[in-house]
């Protein structure tokens, strides 16, 4: 299941979490091969063990379960997979591209097809549903947040160049991470994601004060 990782964190959970997160896992990767309108309550609740009513014990409506997934879900798992793993590098800039590329190689040829979830729910839901719009909205901004940081620590250490915006650096990362998934969901064509790492990474050493060869993943 692709969102077990988010909850591993979390130690042992009681049996009411499990079963919550048990209905969140079951129904992000139905939703992520199926989109959010064409999956329904029942074709997510026939990949658990529950029944219909105790789904709606814990999500009042489908709509409530993608906030969820929004809240929960996605803001885990934009943090697992971009954020987090940067605090074991010294250089920032080197974490960036490192994980950029590690992910690459790690993202199965069929996933090719589904794209970043977050951009799917994205472009399904924010022009019908505010909330989804604001929620979604909450974890882009977390994922440019949290990246901004990380590059105002590499510019304060002396990795960046000084006059280097790093809020702005932050936005064009996060562009390429997201955009690159979207685009290899269209042209179906890995090459694109190693296209984007290395226009990524020139751009980065670009702006580096770092020799080249410190910043190579």
């Amino acid at each position: 299941m692709l969102v077990s990782k988010a909850y591993a964190r979390n130690g042992k959970l009681r049996d009411p979490e499990k079963t919550r997160a048990s209905i969140l896992g079951a129904a992000f990767d139905e939703i992520y091969h199926r989109g959010f309108h064409d999956t329904s309550v029942n074709e997510i609740v026939g990949k658990t063990t529950l029944t219909k009513g105790a789904f709606f014990h814990y999500f009042s409506t489908k709509n409530d379960l993608g906030y969820a997934i929004a809240d929960e879900v996605l803001r885990e798992m934009v943090l697992d997979r971009w954020i987090r793993p940067l605090a074991a590098y010294k250089n920032p800039v080197h974490g960036i591209i490192s994980r950029f590329r590690k992910i690459i190689e790690s993202t199965p040829d069929e996933h090719m097809a589904l794209g970043c979830p977050l951009n799917n729910l994205t472009q399904e839901m924010s022009s019908v549903d505010p909330v989804f719009r604001e929620k979604l909205r909450a974890v882009m901004q977390l994922w440019i947040s949290e990246t901004e940081k990380y590059l105002t620590k590499a510019r304060e250490q002396g990795y960046l160049r000084p006059d280097i915006n790093p809020r702005q650096v932050a936005e064009f990362v996060v562009m390429v991470e997201e955009g690159a998934f979207a685009m290899v969901k269209n042209l179906r064509d890995k090459k694109v994601y190693w296209s984007l790492y290395e226009s990524l990474k020139r751009y980065l050493e670009s702006i580096s004060q770092k020799p080249t060869e410190q910043l190579s993943a």
